[in-house]
């Protein structure tokens, strides 16, 4: 398969066209699961989406190291390549990593650090994203104040951002739309929620806010346990 049929057949324009266009710029998007669900390796089946369409992709990790996010990256191109039979996979991989960078804070920053930084890198590189992805994030003790800086920041930059938030181990405490702690606390700032559900031999992707449409689609979407891949959920 060419890479411009793969990205015409890929599982992610179901999602795009699930939420009327995809998370859109300047607007914020999160993943919630339970920890060690999916949620960086969903995150990271979008980036490679929008790397192969050309796009440019700044992941920012809290937790994992640069080669540890690169190797997600790599496993998971590995992947679609097995699936979908990509011809000149290599060639298309060293094509399309120009189109991401991966940074890492191993310890606490503030928000405006992060805004410099990304500064530093689109003056010093010309780098300028047009999604941004933000995993490892502590939504616990994350403020409103806070995240409204990251809304504000991505429609300065123009950019789309999805955040990766883990939800609570025991109590998912929902609110009347079912969305759950702790993301719940910043739903008006959020335009595309999903959940990661295990369900038997797969993890549901579960709509819970699609911008300000009041009747959510089923998605229809999953990820595999063992490829860590979106894929049609047919049932």
């Amino acid at each position: 398969m060419l890479k411009e049929e793969l990205i015409k057949r890929s599982p992610v324009r179901v999602l795009e066209k699930s939420i009327h266009g995809g998370l859109g710029s300047g607007n914020l998007g999160v993943i919630t699961a339970r920890k060690g669900v999916g949620k960086t390796a969903c995150l990271a089946h979008l980036a490679i989406d929008k790397m192969m369409r050309g796009q440019n992709v700044l992941h920012i990790s809290f937790t994992d190291d640069p080669h540890h996010v690169e190797n997600w990256y790599r496993q998971l191109f590995d992947e679609l390549t097995r699936h979908y039979q990509l011809e000149n996979a290599y060639d298309v991989f060293e094509e399309i990593k120009c189109h991401r960078l991966i940074i890492n804070f191993k310890t606490e920053v503030t928000f405006d650090h992060i805004r410099k930084m990304i500064r530093e890198i689109e003056g010093g590189s010309d780098f300028i994203p047009d999604i941004i992805i933000v995993d490892g994030r502590d939504f616990e003790n994350l403020s409103v104040e806070i995240l409204s800086g990251w809304k504000e920041f991505s429609k300065n930059q123009n950019a789309a951002i999805w955040f990766a938030a883990v939800l609570h181990r025991e109590n998912l405490q929902c609110n009347d739309r079912g969305i759950p702690s702790p993301v719940n606390r910043f739903e008006d700032l959020f335009s595309v929620i999903i959940m990661l559900e295990p369900v038997h031999d797969y993890i549901d992707m579960k709509l819970l806010k699609d911008h300000d449409s009041k009747n959510l689609e089923k998605l229809r979407l999953k990820l595999d346990f063992h490829t860590m891949l979106i894929s049609n959920h047919r049932i």
